[in-house]
């Protein structure tokens, strides 16, 4: 858990990181929706939610500001970790 708080962190920085470019609102989303999905330690993030964060946040990093961007690949990484040290579970 200690690892998607840092996430959620990261991508508060991001949108605290000035100037103001518009991409706030969106981002401010992003860190809501994801925060909501990651309350349950029980209910790990599936591959899919992690892909498409992943995704979103490489798109936002490619189009802001070198201090924004920090944030926001630094999340990234942060969520690589995670799902290196939550592999998905296999069903049978």
């Amino acid at each position: 858990m200690r690892t998607l708080r840092e996430v959620n962190r990261q991508l508060l920085k991001a949108i605290e990181a000035p100037p103001d470019t518009g991409e706030e609102e969106r981002l401010d989303r992003l860190a809501a929706s994801f925060w909501a999905r990651t309350r349950h330690e029980e209910y790990p993030l599936d591959p899919g939610s992690l892909c498409r964060l992943r995704y979103k946040l490489r798109r936002i990093a490619e189009r802001t500001h070198e201090e924004r961007a920090h944030h926001l690949w630094r999340a990234r990484e942060l969520l690589d970790e995670y799902a290196a040290e939550h592999p998905p579970r296999r069903q049978t």
